[in-house]
């Protein structure tokens, strides 16, 4: 994998936490055996070098590889446990950006729903649909926003950061805008994952306005995307939900109560088919400040409006023609 972290100099908190294991390791010298060191070396070098590198706040650490990687096609190619496919609304506009690059034609990606694994938006980070083989640098050139928790799980962070995916805090979306990529984006977030329900079609979009001012800030035209089947892996509960919610609104995680196949958390093997939107264009407001309420509520608006037809245009195609977006 391709780690940008060796352009920065190590963190205040790479290096406490280096000097604090040396200070370990000397004071406990004497008691160190071989099998103790081959263990906790390999630990320590990743806690400092990789798990507290700060590299998920800036460009993070793709590898192409990955996202290229014929296995996936398992999990959700046209074959795979998850039959999956995209639809293209205007083919020749995404071309278009692709054409001229995030520098003359950058764009915010909008997916949703969220569901309870968002396993659907991957299908634009990899190549399990075709995504990558038909948008290249689409897919070079973007980075996914995704909820800072789950950066902080080991092993999961690196899977994430090597396909795409780096913080989703405003300093690391306006950074990623600045650089000059694309960027993916699950305005729903929490929210929508708590409001998933099988065979609902949910989003939580008209309290999302972050990502419509960073799009005006920046000029970046918005993507509608939808992803059909997201929500029908599992069912779910609504069981102490006032309380989840709670947790979710305080401690920024969301915890879903569900259940797939036999009772398990296996997900149903569903369709997933994902509808991908013509670019919405924005035009830019500079500086940032000078951006009103009304400019922002106009544009998130005319993106409502373009993912609302979105979802009735090809719902009947996805296999959902009786289906009633509910926007939240």
């Amino acid at each position: 994998p391709t780690d940008q972290s060796t352009d920065h100099p190590m963190r205040p908190v790479q290096l406490v936490t280096l000097a604090a294991l040396i200070a370990a390791a000397v004071a406990r010298a004497s008691e160190l055996t071989a099998t103790t060191l081959a263990l906790c070396l390999p630990a320590a070098y990743y806690l400092v070098f990789s798990y507290l590198d700060g590299t998920q706040f800036r460009e993070g650490k793709p590898w192409p590889w990955l996202a290229r990687w014929t296995r996936l096609n398992a999990l959700c190619g046209a074959d795979g446990y998850f039959k999956s496919g995209i639809i293209y609304d205007d083919e020749a506009a995404l071309k278009e950006v692709e054409r001229k690059g995030p520098k003359e034609a950058q764009c915010i990606f909008g997916c949703f729903p969220h569901g309870v694994i968002s396993l659907g938006h991957g299908l634009l980070m990899t190549d399990a649909a075709g995504f990558l083989t038909k948008f290249p640098s689409l897919v070079a050139m973007r980075r996914d926003l995704v909820a800072s928790v789950t950066l902080a799980v080991p092993g999961y962070r690196e899977l994430l950061m090597w396909l795409g995916c780096v913080d989703a805090g405003k300093a690391t979306a306006r950074r990623i805008l600045r650089k000059g990529y694309h960027m993916y984006v699950l305005p729903g977030g929490e929210a929508e994952q708590m409001l998933t329900q099988f065979n609902k079609q949910r989003v939580f979009v008209q309290k999302r306005k972050g990502f419509v001012k960073l799009a005006i800030e920046h000029g970046a035209s918005l993507v509608p995307v939808y992803i059909f089947g997201e929500t029908d892996m599992y069912h779910t509960s609504t069981t102490l939900m006032g309380a989840r919610q709670w947790a979710m609104k305080h401690l920024r995680v969301a915890l879903p109560l569900f259940w797939g196949r036999w009772g398990t958390p296996v997900p149903y093997p569903v369709t997933l088919t994902m509808v991908v939107g013509a670019p919405v264009p924005v035009t830019r407001v500079e500086p940032a400040s000078a951006i009103t309420n009304e400019q922002v509520e106009e544009v998130h608006a005319a993106f409502v409006v373009a993912l609302t037809a979105l979802f009735d245009k090809h719902k009947a195609s996805c296999g959902y023609k009786d289906a009633v977006l509910e926007i939240f």
